[in-house]
């Protein structure tokens, strides 16, 4: 099958490629779409994400974009919302709803970052408690779907990226269900994300196994994405995600089109 991806990174966040040379490699690589999905504006911590003054410079190069290569490679505008930013839905083709920080008591902790900002988050925040910090994390995720009704959920378990909890065991697992079942009432749609396969930090995608699995016995879609930062890396790890997909009960998966969301038969 022809691959889409639609959780893209550039140079105007964190990303290491331009939107031309995203376009460019998705093309070398046969695929039928591709989505920006830029950081949104966090005030919280400016290092990675897009600054307000640059959404339009964003916009009108994804768009450009479009017009040159639109004839080979369908291309969409999207943002990936953190919890902690605001924006304006209607000036995106679509959203991935993500959390990547938590605030306690002023500070700021980055939760994807590295296993020591966590360690750090749980003993300053949480007074040693790993489940607080996890139940703390999956309400945001649910909550966040619930105000902005975005169009995917992101990185859904990131929580888990360096291996603090078992993935498919115990009260961690039933937090990370629990939650899956409230975000599932304002977005259907979650995302298999390979990033941190490509970096190095797991072997299997996000959602975890079982989480993937409850995900389609309770009714939720998946769409593929690669969370990519390197133009190299846009269907990273896809072909094996298809097997994990059906594996879990999946029959078809997500993609969009100009038309909107449709499924594709896996």
């Amino acid at each position: 099958m022809k691959f889409s991806n639609l959780h893209t990174h550039t140079t105007f966040s964190d990303g290491k490629g331009t939107v031309r040379e995203n376009v460019i490699s998705a093309i070398e690589r046969g695929m039928v779409s591709l989505g920006f999905s830029d950081h949104s504006f966090t005030g919280c911590d400016t290092s990675y994400c897009m600054l307000p003054e640059d959404y339009g410079k964003y916009k009108a190069e994804v768009l450009a974009a479009r017009e040159e290569f639109g004839d080979r490679i369908s291309i969409f505008h999207g943002i990936e919302k953190d919890y902690f930013s605001t924006l304006n839905p209607s000036d995106y083709d679509y959203i991935i709803a993500s959390v990547h920080y938590i605030i306690e008591g002023g500070k700021v902790f980055a939760i994807d970052h590295g296993r020591s900002y966590q360690d750090e988050c749980v003993e300053y925040a949480f007074g040693g408690d790993s489940l607080a910090m996890a139940r703390r994390y999956f309400s945001m995720v649910a909550e966040q779907a619930r105000l902005v009704k975005p169009d995917i959920i992101g990185h859904f378990d990131v929580i888990n990226k360096f291996g603090m909890f078992r993935d498919d065991e115990g009260e961690y697992y039933e937090i990370a269900a629990d939650a899956m079942r409230e975000t599932l009432r304002y977005c259907k749609r979650f995302e298999v994300n390979t990033g941190a396969i490509a970096r190095g930090y797991k072997e299997k995608p996000y959602p975890s196994p079982k989480l993937l699995s409850l995900l389609c016995e309770l009714g939720g879609e998946v769409v593929l994405g690669s969370d990519s930062h390197r133009p190299e890396n846009l269907d990273f790890y896809f072909r094996e995600s298809v097997e994990l997909i059906r594996a879990a009960g999946f029959k078809s998966i997500s993609r969009l089109t100009y038309s909107g969301f449709e499924s594709v038969e896996i």
